[in-house]
């Protein structure tokens, strides 16, 4: 799994990049534009191809598949938080999330009791960042399979003895994550199917 924080090629895949796009999109149609135009960028630099040669498409599942002018496809998943695009792509189908640290209350009530429990044994000066990482899992997650959020709410997100992440019912899935800071706020970020 490889990060990126430019419009480079990835020499393998698959790979995520984050990019601060200096816009700053208000409404879902802004946001979902920024997504696709910047998705759009990233994947005609890693197919060599113009933006105007990728069509964007989404399996039986609603995942998102982008294909080439030369027919290759590519599994990808995208994610906008404060005009930053996070951008993953592989050779199999991938999820990826970004959240901002402490954007709001905890919403306990919507989570699963395990994670209700790890995330009040956590000091309450970290809780805003965990939660934050493990909504972005959990949002990935349901990316990668295809259900959406409402499902992986009945899975707990939580990491393992190791420190990697994992949703209970998927031990095959393997998470790359992370914390970036931007403009004095901390961002997690999560792509699942790595």
């Amino acid at each position: 799994m490889l990060w990126l924080d430019s419009f480079k090629r990835a020499d393998s895949l698959p790979a995520a990049w984050l990019i601060a796009t200096g816009h700053a999109p208000v409404t879902r149609p802004e946001r979902s534009a920024l997504r696709h135009a910047t998705s759009r960028a990233v994947l005609a630099i890693q197919l060599g191809a113009s933006p105007d040669e990728i069509e964007l498409g989404n399996d039986s599942r609603g995942r998102l598949l982008a294909v080439g002018p030369g027919g290759e496809v590519l599994h990808l998943s995208h994610a906008t938080r404060d005009g930053m695009v996070l951008v993953a792509m592989g050779l199999q189908r991938i999820g990826a999330d970004i959240e901002r640290c402490g954007a709001g209350d905890i919403p306990f009530s919507a989570l699963h009791r395990a994670e209700q429990l790890w995330l009040h044994q956590l000091p309450e000066s970290g809780r805003d960042r965990a939660f934050a990482q493990m909504w972005a899992v959990k949002e990935a997650h349901g990316k990668w399979a295809g259900t959406g959020l409402p499902e992986t709410d009945r899975h707990a997100a939580l990491p393992g003895p190791d420190g990697r992440w994992q949703v209970a019912g998927s031990a095959h899935v393997a998470f790359a994550t992370g914390m970036v800071e931007r403009a004095g706020a901390a961002y997690a970020l999560a792509v699942a199917g790595v």
